[in-house]
Protein backbone atom coordinates (compact mmCIF):
# COMPACT_ATOMS: atom_id res chain seq x y z
CA UNK A 1 0.00 0.00 0.00
CA UNK A 2 1.59 3.20 -1.39
CA UNK A 3 5.28 1.83 0.49
CA UNK A 4 5.62 -1.46 0.37
CA UNK A 5 6.35 -4.24 -1.88
CA UNK A 6 3.39 -7.15 -2.38
CA UNK A 7 4.97 -10.61 -3.01
CA UNK A 8 2.00 -13.27 -4.15
CA UNK A 9 -0.07 -15.05 -1.10
CA UNK A 10 0.76 -18.36 -0.07
CA UNK A 11 -1.70 -20.78 1.04
CA UNK A 12 -3.50 -20.62 4.80
CA UNK A 13 -5.37 -23.29 7.15
CA UNK A 14 -8.72 -22.50 8.66
CA UNK A 15 -7.07 -20.58 11.74
CA UNK A 16 -5.25 -17.99 9.44
CA UNK A 17 -8.38 -17.57 7.35
CA UNK A 18 -9.97 -16.87 11.05
CA UNK A 19 -7.52 -14.20 11.43
CA UNK A 20 -7.49 -12.72 8.17
CA UNK A 21 -11.19 -11.88 8.40
CA UNK A 22 -10.89 -10.28 11.64
CA UNK A 23 -7.97 -7.94 9.83
CA UNK A 24 -10.16 -7.79 6.97
CA UNK A 25 -13.56 -6.61 9.06
CA UNK A 26 -11.12 -4.02 11.36
CA UNK A 27 -9.73 -2.20 7.99
CA UNK A 28 -12.80 -2.03 6.33
CA UNK A 29 -14.32 -0.46 9.66
CA UNK A 30 -11.56 1.36 9.61
CA UNK A 31 -12.41 3.08 5.69
CA UNK A 32 -15.74 3.85 6.73
CA UNK A 33 -14.86 5.72 10.00
CA UNK A 34 -12.06 7.61 8.44
CA UNK A 35 -13.55 8.17 4.81
CA UNK A 36 -10.83 6.94 2.95
CA UNK A 37 -10.19 5.20 0.34
CA UNK A 38 -7.65 2.25 1.39
CA UNK A 39 -6.54 0.83 4.90
CA UNK A 40 -4.00 -1.78 5.53
CA UNK A 41 -3.16 -3.71 8.85
CA UNK A 42 0.63 -4.45 9.67
CA UNK A 43 1.22 -6.68 11.76
CA UNK A 44 5.12 -6.66 13.24
CA UNK A 45 7.13 -10.02 12.62
CA UNK A 46 10.13 -9.66 15.65
CA UNK A 47 11.88 -12.51 14.43
CA UNK A 48 12.55 -11.47 11.17
CA UNK A 49 12.32 -7.48 12.10
CA UNK A 50 9.32 -7.59 9.28
CA UNK A 51 5.97 -5.40 8.75
CA UNK A 52 3.61 -8.14 6.77
CA UNK A 53 -0.13 -8.63 6.10
CA UNK A 54 -2.72 -10.44 3.81
CA UNK A 55 -5.08 -7.90 3.99
CA UNK A 56 -4.78 -4.72 2.28
CA UNK A 57 -7.67 -3.44 1.26
CA UNK A 58 -7.46 -2.35 -2.71
CA UNK A 59 -4.71 -4.57 -3.10
CA UNK A 60 -6.92 -7.79 -2.99
CA UNK A 61 -5.49 -11.18 -1.32
CA UNK A 62 -1.97 -10.93 -1.50
CA UNK A 63 1.16 -11.30 1.56
CA UNK A 64 2.38 -7.83 1.77
CA UNK A 65 6.36 -8.16 3.96
CA UNK A 66 8.71 -5.69 4.19
CA UNK A 67 11.64 -4.81 6.32
CA UNK A 68 10.16 -3.40 9.76
CA UNK A 69 12.12 0.05 9.30
CA UNK A 70 10.79 0.64 5.80
CA UNK A 71 8.96 3.37 4.04
CA UNK A 72 6.23 5.35 6.52
CA UNK A 73 4.96 2.27 7.98
CA UNK A 74 8.24 1.48 8.89
CA UNK A 75 8.95 4.92 10.38
CA UNK A 76 5.78 4.54 12.01
CA UNK A 77 6.79 0.94 13.98
CA UNK A 78 10.17 2.21 14.78
CA UNK A 79 8.77 5.19 16.55
CA UNK A 80 5.63 4.40 17.68
CA UNK A 81 4.11 7.92 16.84
CA UNK A 82 1.10 8.55 14.47
CA UNK A 83 2.38 9.83 11.16
CA UNK A 84 0.05 12.61 8.89
CA UNK A 85 1.54 12.91 5.74
CA UNK A 86 -0.43 15.13 3.22
CA UNK A 87 1.72 14.66 0.48
CA UNK A 88 3.75 11.62 0.94
CA UNK A 89 5.62 12.31 -2.47
CA UNK A 90 7.29 14.83 -1.20
CA UNK A 91 8.16 12.97 1.90
CA UNK A 92 11.91 11.09 1.37
CA UNK A 93 10.52 8.03 3.86
CA UNK A 94 7.64 7.50 1.20
CA UNK A 95 8.42 4.43 -1.25
CA UNK A 96 6.64 4.91 -4.48
CA UNK A 97 7.33 1.01 -6.14
CA UNK A 98 3.29 0.32 -5.27
CA UNK A 99 2.47 3.45 -7.04
CA UNK A 100 4.43 2.36 -9.59
CA UNK A 101 3.82 -0.85 -10.26
CA UNK A 102 -0.13 -0.29 -9.66
CA UNK A 103 -0.81 2.99 -11.35
CA UNK A 104 -2.64 4.06 -7.91
CA UNK A 105 -1.26 7.51 -6.96
CA UNK A 106 -1.09 8.11 -2.90
CA UNK A 107 -2.11 11.71 -2.22
CA UNK A 108 -2.09 11.77 2.02
CA UNK A 109 -1.33 8.94 4.68
CA UNK A 110 -2.02 8.37 8.25
CA UNK A 111 -0.44 5.86 9.88
CA UNK A 112 -0.27 4.60 13.24
CA UNK A 113 1.16 2.01 15.82
CA UNK A 114 -1.15 -0.81 17.06
CA UNK A 115 -0.12 -1.23 20.81
CA UNK A 116 -0.37 -4.30 23.42
CA UNK A 117 -1.80 -3.64 26.68
CA UNK A 118 1.60 -3.79 28.38
CA UNK A 119 2.89 -0.95 25.38
CA UNK A 120 4.56 -3.61 23.02
CA UNK A 121 3.71 -2.54 18.97
CA UNK A 122 1.36 -4.92 17.65
CA UNK A 123 1.92 -3.86 14.21
CA UNK A 124 0.88 -0.75 12.43
CA UNK A 125 -2.49 0.45 10.88
CA UNK A 126 -2.53 3.05 7.39
CA UNK A 127 -5.22 5.18 5.74
CA UNK A 128 -4.59 6.34 2.42
CA UNK A 129 -6.39 9.20 0.71
CA UNK A 130 -9.22 11.22 2.02
CA UNK A 131 -12.14 10.99 0.06
CA UNK A 132 -13.08 14.65 -1.43
CA UNK A 133 -9.53 15.26 -1.79
CA UNK A 134 -7.21 16.99 0.17
CA UNK A 135 -5.12 15.90 3.39
CA UNK A 136 -6.03 14.24 6.64
CA UNK A 137 -6.97 17.33 9.48
CA UNK A 138 -6.66 17.75 13.39
CA UNK A 139 -9.82 16.00 13.36
CA UNK A 140 -9.06 12.91 11.64
CA UNK A 141 -6.29 12.08 13.53
CA UNK A 142 -8.26 12.71 16.46
CA UNK A 143 -10.44 10.14 15.27
CA UNK A 144 -7.67 7.97 13.74
CA UNK A 145 -6.18 7.81 16.78
CA UNK A 146 -9.57 6.29 18.94
CA UNK A 147 -9.73 3.80 15.73
CA UNK A 148 -5.62 2.57 16.82
CA UNK A 149 -6.87 1.52 20.20
CA UNK A 150 -10.37 -0.37 18.85
CA UNK A 151 -8.21 -2.13 16.31
CA UNK A 152 -5.06 -2.34 19.21
CA UNK A 153 -7.38 -3.93 21.37
CA UNK A 154 -9.14 -6.41 18.77
CA UNK A 155 -5.63 -7.72 17.90
CA UNK A 156 -4.04 -8.88 20.79
CA UNK A 157 -7.48 -10.14 21.98
CA UNK A 158 -6.82 -12.64 18.69
CA UNK A 159 -3.63 -13.31 19.44
CA UNK A 160 -3.89 -14.02 22.74
CA UNK A 161 -6.13 -16.31 21.90
CA UNK A 162 -4.29 -18.38 19.16
CA UNK A 163 -1.33 -17.98 21.81
CA UNK A 164 -3.22 -19.72 24.47
CA UNK A 165 -5.45 -22.35 22.10
CA UNK A 166 -2.09 -23.28 20.57
CA UNK A 167 -0.74 -24.03 24.57
CA UNK A 168 -4.22 -25.94 24.80
CA UNK A 169 -4.11 -28.33 21.85
CA UNK A 170 -0.51 -28.96 22.96
CA UNK A 171 -0.43 -29.31 26.82
CA UNK A 172 -4.07 -30.16 27.71
CA UNK A 173 -6.45 -32.89 27.46
CA UNK A 174 -10.05 -32.51 25.85
CA UNK A 175 -12.99 -31.01 27.62
CA UNK A 176 -15.37 -33.45 27.88
CA UNK A 177 -18.39 -30.86 28.75
CA UNK A 178 -18.49 -27.80 26.59
CA UNK A 179 -17.84 -24.03 28.60
CA UNK A 180 -21.46 -22.47 28.67
CA UNK A 181 -21.89 -18.95 27.63
CA UNK A 182 -24.86 -16.58 28.81
CA UNK A 183 -26.08 -14.91 25.81
CA UNK A 184 -28.49 -11.88 27.03
CA UNK A 185 -29.79 -10.29 24.23
CA UNK A 186 -33.15 -8.93 23.28
CA UNK A 187 -32.70 -8.82 19.12
CA UNK A 188 -33.70 -12.29 18.34
CA UNK A 189 -31.54 -11.42 14.59
CA UNK A 190 -28.29 -10.90 16.79
CA UNK A 191 -28.86 -13.73 19.14
CA UNK A 192 -29.85 -16.17 16.21
CA UNK A 193 -26.04 -15.17 14.87
CA UNK A 194 -24.00 -15.58 18.19
CA UNK A 195 -25.89 -19.06 18.53
CA UNK A 196 -25.02 -20.02 15.05
CA UNK A 197 -21.76 -18.82 15.42
CA UNK A 198 -20.52 -20.33 18.53
CA UNK A 199 -22.86 -23.30 19.17
CA UNK A 200 -20.17 -25.78 17.71
CA UNK A 201 -17.95 -26.14 20.64
CA UNK A 202 -19.90 -23.66 23.79
CA UNK A 203 -22.98 -24.54 25.35
CA UNK A 204 -25.22 -21.35 24.37
CA UNK A 205 -27.38 -20.72 27.39
CA UNK A 206 -30.48 -17.99 26.29
CA UNK A 207 -32.16 -15.43 28.87
CA UNK A 208 -33.48 -12.12 28.30
CA UNK A 209 -34.88 -9.75 30.93
CA UNK A 210 -33.09 -9.16 33.79
CA UNK A 211 -34.79 -11.33 36.11
CA UNK A 212 -34.09 -14.47 33.45
CA UNK A 213 -30.43 -13.41 33.22
CA UNK A 214 -29.53 -13.83 36.85
CA UNK A 215 -31.80 -16.39 37.08
CA UNK A 216 -30.48 -18.45 34.73
CA UNK A 217 -26.44 -16.92 36.20
CA UNK A 218 -27.18 -18.41 39.49
CA UNK A 219 -28.48 -21.63 38.30
CA UNK A 220 -26.09 -22.73 35.50
CA UNK A 221 -23.31 -20.80 36.61
CA UNK A 222 -22.00 -19.70 33.44
CA UNK A 223 -18.37 -19.82 32.29
CA UNK A 224 -18.53 -16.31 30.13
CA UNK A 225 -21.92 -13.69 29.51
CA UNK A 226 -22.33 -12.04 26.38
CA UNK A 227 -24.57 -9.22 27.12
CA UNK A 228 -26.60 -7.02 24.53
CA UNK A 229 -27.27 -3.20 24.86
CA UNK A 230 -30.26 -1.69 24.28
CA UNK A 231 -30.65 1.55 22.26
CA UNK A 232 -30.50 3.60 25.33
CA UNK A 233 -28.11 1.64 27.00
CA UNK A 234 -29.56 1.51 30.66
CA UNK A 235 -30.93 -1.56 31.11
CA UNK A 236 -28.29 -3.49 30.22
CA UNK A 237 -25.98 -1.62 32.05
CA UNK A 238 -28.44 -2.14 35.56
CA UNK A 239 -28.43 -5.94 34.33
CA UNK A 240 -24.63 -6.17 34.40
CA UNK A 241 -24.76 -4.82 38.00
CA UNK A 242 -27.31 -7.05 39.01
CA UNK A 243 -25.03 -9.97 37.76
CA UNK A 244 -21.64 -8.73 39.70
CA UNK A 245 -24.00 -9.02 42.44
CA UNK A 246 -24.87 -12.22 42.19
CA UNK A 247 -22.29 -14.34 43.85
CA UNK A 248 -22.30 -17.29 40.83
CA UNK A 249 -20.96 -14.78 38.19
CA UNK A 250 -19.14 -12.00 40.35
CA UNK A 251 -16.05 -12.48 38.86
CA UNK A 252 -17.31 -14.36 35.16
CA UNK A 253 -16.47 -12.40 31.97
CA UNK A 254 -18.72 -10.30 30.74
CA UNK A 255 -18.22 -8.64 27.35
CA UNK A 256 -20.63 -6.32 26.02
CA UNK A 257 -22.08 -6.25 22.59
CA UNK A 258 -22.33 -2.79 22.12
CA UNK A 259 -24.10 -0.31 20.03
CA UNK A 260 -22.15 2.01 17.37
CA UNK A 261 -21.98 5.60 18.15
CA UNK A 262 -22.30 5.29 21.81
CA UNK A 263 -19.04 5.29 23.81
CA UNK A 264 -20.71 6.36 26.56
CA UNK A 265 -22.61 3.23 27.21
CA UNK A 266 -18.99 1.80 26.64
CA UNK A 267 -17.85 3.78 29.62
CA UNK A 268 -21.26 2.82 31.68
CA UNK A 269 -20.75 -0.77 31.30
CA UNK A 270 -17.38 -0.89 32.21
CA UNK A 271 -17.91 1.68 35.08
CA UNK A 272 -20.65 -1.23 36.01
CA UNK A 273 -18.45 -4.59 35.92
CA UNK A 274 -18.44 -5.17 31.56
CA UNK A 275 -14.82 -6.47 31.36
CA UNK A 276 -15.00 -6.05 27.06
CA UNK A 277 -17.04 -4.90 24.98
CA UNK A 278 -17.87 -5.69 20.53
CA UNK A 279 -19.07 -2.95 18.85
CA UNK A 280 -21.91 -4.68 16.78
CA UNK A 281 -22.00 -5.12 13.96
CA UNK A 282 -19.39 -7.70 14.47
CA UNK A 283 -17.49 -10.43 12.48
CA UNK A 284 -17.46 -14.05 12.43
CA UNK A 285 -14.04 -13.93 13.96
CA UNK A 286 -14.30 -10.91 15.97
CA UNK A 287 -16.68 -12.64 18.30
CA UNK A 288 -15.19 -16.19 18.60
CA UNK A 289 -11.81 -14.87 19.06
CA UNK A 290 -12.71 -12.72 21.59
CA UNK A 291 -15.24 -15.15 23.45
CA UNK A 292 -12.55 -18.13 22.99
CA UNK A 293 -9.70 -15.74 24.47
CA UNK A 294 -11.80 -14.42 27.78
CA UNK A 295 -12.62 -18.26 28.43
CA UNK A 296 -9.25 -19.24 27.93
CA UNK A 297 -7.78 -16.02 30.03
CA UNK A 298 -10.37 -16.82 32.75
CA UNK A 299 -8.68 -20.29 33.69
CA UNK A 300 -11.32 -22.23 31.60
CA UNK A 301 -9.07 -23.85 29.86
CA UNK A 302 -7.86 -25.70 33.07
CA UNK A 303 -11.23 -27.33 33.58
CA UNK A 304 -11.53 -28.88 30.13
CA UNK A 305 -9.98 -32.16 31.15
CA UNK A 306 -12.91 -32.52 33.51
CA UNK A 307 -15.88 -34.46 33.82
CA UNK A 308 -19.12 -31.59 33.41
Amino acid sequence: MGDEHPTPTAGTDGTEHEFDDLLDFLAREVIDEMAADRSSIFLLDGDRHELWSRVALGMGRQIIRFPADRGIAGHVAATGTVLNVPDPYADPRFNQTVDRQTGYRTRSILCGPLRGGDGRTLGVLQVLNKRGGGPFVARDVRRFERLLSRCAHALENAVTYDQLRTAQIRELPRRTGSPKVLLAEHDAAVAGQVRELLSDDLEVLQAATTADIVNTAEAECPDLVLLGVAEDGTDSVATCRALRACPTVRDTPIIMLAMPGHPEQVVAAFEAGANDYIVRPFSPAQLRAKTHTWLLRSGTQFRWGETS
